[in-house]
């Protein structure tokens, strides 16, 4: 390869290769001091500023979620069957509860809820939450990892959930042909 004899040469040479002295762009070094110096800013800012740590700042947020659920209103039937009305009107809310059941329990409990893997929704007997929307409703929250079920609750609004715990509610005492024995504890209402 033929040298330009015009280029600016490093001035050393190793075994017959030359190197030439071709400096950075303008703007490259400009970007790199730039960072040099912001990154020392932040070290400085991290290190000795008291800015908080990615471990506090989740401290942080998770005891302030710990404080929203406690805060929540107090879970109880006439809570949850007057903030079910509220939220959903009746109509809506059947179809709502009758659909997330279809697309997220029917593949466990039965598109009528005759039981599958999982109980019979449709008998008297309860293994987890009584009967109760409010029962109902917890189950479907935190789930029964035991057994196999989900927790919803971090995949379902909560007024999806109390639509599915309402469709769930109906379900009860009406038992369909074909389903599950029944498991758990009878109750009578």
């Amino acid at each position: 390869m033929a040298h330009n004899e015009d280029a600016p040469l490093a001035g050393h040479e190793y075994d017959g290769i030359r190197e030439l002295d071709n400096p950075l762009p303008a703007w490259w070094l400009g970007t790199f001091f730039v960072t040099i110096i912001f990154g020392f800013i932040y070290w400085i800012h991290f290190e000795f500023g008291g800015a908080p740590t990615q471990n506090q700042e989740l401290e942080k947020s998770l005891a302030a979620i710990r404080a929203m659920k406690k805060a929540g209103p107090e879970l109880s039937e006439a809570n949850l069957t007057a903030a079910f009305a509220d939220v959903l009107g009746a109509e809506l809310k059947a179809a709502l509860g009758k659909d997330l059941y279809a697309t997220k329990c029917a593949a466990c409990h039965g598109q009528k809820g005759e039981g599958l893997i999982g109980p019979n929704l449709t008998d008297r007997a309860w293994i987890h939450g009584k009967g109760t929307r409010v029962g109902i409703y917890t189950v479907i929250s935190e789930g029964v990892l035991a057994k196999g079920m989900p927790a919803w609750g971090e995949q379902l609004k909560p007024e999806e959930m109390m639509a599915v715990a309402g469709f769930v509610h109906s379900l009860k005492n009406n038992p369909v042909s074909g389903g599950r024995p029944a498991q758990g504890e009878e109750i009578l209402e």
